[in-house]
């Protein structure tokens, strides 16, 4: 759940005053949070005294489960341990996994990040990458092309979209028939960089191989 929590702010002119901030933001639940967060809105603050602007920075709690992204924001000066507060994070989110039940545990990791920014040019990129993904859901039947749905989390890891285009074809192992995917998917659509940027990583990996923890389930395409 989001959660706003009555925090101490000290502003650039010394003033002590007490500000709601937000501890933990879930998109899910509360999805104007995440285009508060990519505005620059979350957090920020209005001296009583001196009517100064700012943003208070304090450790946030990210969770888009639809996207499966659940980022552990601590403040940019913690950067210099990151290893103490990567312990900690894996440490906590551990405990949490423990006290919840089995069946509400999350199969993901969590990410380590300092600082808003670094959060919102992650949640901003996942928004480009959807982008693309809606289109290719949509012209998919169009091109006879199924889909491959790959989790998430694990698909950000290996740099790929969560949707991978598949074009059937008798003789042809997967990766082949991954590959004619995105050419049918990129003749017709040449504008879609993610989707190129990815074709060309694995023209140049010939070795590459779809690893079956990543696949979520097949589909046909559809609109």
């Amino acid at each position: 759940m989001s959660l706003l929590k009555l925090e101490e702010v000290k502003c650039p002119c010394s003033n002590v005053f007490e500000a709601r901030l937000w501890t933990s933001i879930d998109v899910r639940k509360d999805p104007e949070l995440k285009e508060a967060l990519v505005a620059g809105e979350i957090n920020v603050v209005s001296c009583p005294v001196c009517h100064q602007i700012f943003y208070a920075e304090r450790f946030i709690l990210y969770h888009d489960p639809d996207n499966e992204i659940l980022a552990f924001v601590y403040p940019k000066s913690y950067s210099s341990e990151t290893d103490y507060w990567n312990n900690k994070m894996h440490d906590d989110f551990k405990l949490a996994m423990e006290n919840i039940p089995e069946k509400e545990r999350l199969e993901y990791e969590p990410m380590l990040l300092f600082s808003l920014d670094s959060l919102v040019d992650i949640v901003q990129k996942n928004d480009e990458d959807n982008d693309e993904i809606r289109i290719l859901e949509f012209i998919a039947k169009d091109l006879g092309l199924s889909l491959i749905e790959l989790k998430p989390a694990l698909a950000r890891l290996k740099s790929l979209p969560r949707l991978l285009p598949k074009l059937n074809k008798q003789g042809c192992d997967l990766r082949d028939e991954i590959m004619n995917g995105f050419r049918k998917l990129l003749d017709y659509n040449a504008n879609l960089e993610m989707y190129k940027k990815v074709y060309n990583f694995l023209e140049e990996n010939k070795d590459w191989k779809l690893d079956n923890k990543l696949i979520r389930k097949e589909k046909a395409g559809g609109k």
